[in-house]
């Protein structure tokens, strides 16, 4: 049975992956190149989440450097299941215990599977 910090690092991991198969579209890989913000999706732990932030490339992928850190909206973090490390105008980084980090890195699109077939 998970608890309820890996439950919630669960939703977080696929809001993630869909910014991250987002990025690799054309357009949006377009619109990074020329500096513009693009939207991507609240990695807040709620399943009906549906609200956005916009970010530069080179913003995102400062949070996305470390498999443990997410894009939140303001209002959005749980406390009870992460800390907010960065405060910013639109969003916040907030990022999951130690105790998620194998859940994290093992759900991350990003991450380099040797061992897959």
């Amino acid at each position: 049975m998970s608890t309820q910090n890996e439950r919630v690092a669960e939703i977080e991991v696929l809001y993630r992956a869909g910014n991250d198969r987002m990025l690799a579209w054309e357009e949006r890989q377009a619109a990074a190149i020329r500096g513009e913000r693009l939207l991507f999706f609240c990695e807040c732990g709620r399943r009906r989440c549906r609200d956005h932030v916009h970010l530069t490339i080179d913003e995102y992928e400062a949070v996305r450097a470390d498999p443990r850190r997410f894009i939140v909206v303001p209002g959005h973090e749980l406390l009870a299941a992460e800390t907010v490390v960065e405060r910013h105008d639109q969003y916040f980084v907030v990022e999951k215990p130690e105790e998620v980090r194998a859940l994290v890195e093992r759900m991350d699109l990003r991450r380099d599977r040797p061992d897959d077939p």
